[in-house]
């Protein structure tokens, strides 16, 4: 499954992209968005550097969530 990963300035431009992607409806299907920043990326490993917003049931509003993804094996 394809994954498309942002890596923004810090967690308001994670925020700001998402909230672009969505207003736009520019959201590709069948591709995964997955956030991170700068320093994220300095991180010793990689395994918990990415973020994923989801959506609430109850809210309907969207959150950022640490997520753990394993990429090319690692």
């Amino acid at each position: 499954m394809p994954q498309l990963i942002f890596i923004c300035e810090d967690e308001k431009h994670m925020a700001e992209t998402f909230k672009t992607i969505m207003v736009n409806q520019v959201e590709i299907e069948q591709i995964k968005l997955y956030f991170s920043t700068d320093l994220r990326q300095n991180e010793e490993t990689l395994e918990k550097t990415l973020v994923e917003f989801k959506q609430d049931a109850k809210t309907k509003k969207y959150k950022m969530e640490d997520v753990e993804v394993k990429l090319l094996g690692i």
